[in-house]
């Protein structure tokens, strides 16, 4: 893993990814992002890049949000869910 420090609140890593593609945070950004133990990450692909961010913060955003108060969260939860599920379904499959 490479290190690089941009700014005090900047740092860019570099990571591999395994054959099922799983990746490691480093400890030292999970640490300044408060992510401990099992936690749950979003992942959003958006113009070629990838973003992940707590689901804390997710949904704290969509509460927020004027359109996404519309939608129930419960229902956006059930959707995640399932999508680990098939997600998992696929790597079986490849094995």
């Amino acid at each position: 893993m490479n290190k690089m420090t941009m700014n005090k609140n900047e740092k860019i890593r570099t990571v591999n990814i395994g054959n099922r593609g799983q990746l490691v945070i480093p400890e030292d950004i999970r640490r300044d992002l408060g992510i401990r133990g099992e936690a749950t990450l979003v992942l959003i692909e958006r113009s070629g890049e990838i973003m992940l961010k707590k689901e804390s913060d997710v949904l704290r955003s969509l509460e927020e949000d004027d359109f996404w108060k519309k939608m129930s969260q419960e229902a956006i939860k059930r959707a995640w869910d399932k999508e680990d599920d098939i997600w998992d379904d696929i790597a079986k499959v490849s094995e």
